[in-house]
């Protein structure tokens, strides 16, 4: 009797059908909420990989350029350097044979004064005037002053010398490389 009441009872609920659409609707649903969860985390994952790739790009290029600076550096370093070495084989600049521009350290009068006497007149001596010693006290003897300028020179000459190559270089990746 068990049985049979039991069936009838199904055949008497007529709602098993509306049951089955509703588990098989929420079936849909879970699988169609787990594709479309898959789905997103994928881009999500995408894109980190993408940002990383260009953070790498980005970390490589500047690690490329300051090599690049540091390899120019070094190249006006050692040109500088052979230059200097260069001229310091040569005599002196300002020497014409005999001639010398400097005035002999055996002069009577002494070596030349590093400041010029101001010309007499009414204002030759300000109200508040602060004395500078070490500037005073110091003499430049033109042998200082040739060693100066040459190296200036050098230095002048070098920074010309790379930047015409970075011109020239500039000028070439522009032709070779064109824009997107």
């Amino acid at each position: 009797m068990n049985a049979i009441a039991l069936i009838s009872a199904l055949g008497a609920w007529p709602c098993w059908r509306l049951v089955l659409k509703l588990l098989l609707c929420l079936a849909i649903f879970t699988a169609g909420f787990v594709l479309g969860q898959r789905h997103v985390q994928q881009a999500w994952n995408a894109e980190r990989l993408q940002q990383q790739a260009e953070s790498l790009q980005q970390s490589l290029q500047a690690a490329q350029i300051q090599t690049q600076q540091e390899r120019i550096n070094q190249k006006i370093s050692i040109d500088y350097e052979t230059q200097k070495s260069k001229l310091a084989r040569r005599p002196p600049v300002l020497r014409d044979g005999s001639l010398s521009l400097c005035i002999p350290p055996s002069n009577p009068a002494g070596p030349m004064p590093t400041m010029a006497e101001p010309p007499p007149s009414a204002d030759a001596a300000p109200t508040n005037l602060v004395p500078d010693p070490d500037r005073d006290a110091a003499i430049i003897s033109c042998d200082q002053l040739a060693r100066d300028a040459t190296d200036t020179t050098l230095m002048v000459l070098s920074f010309q010398r790379w930047y015409a190559e970075q011109a020239k270089a500039q000028a070439t990746a522009q032709t070779v490389v064109p824009e997107p």
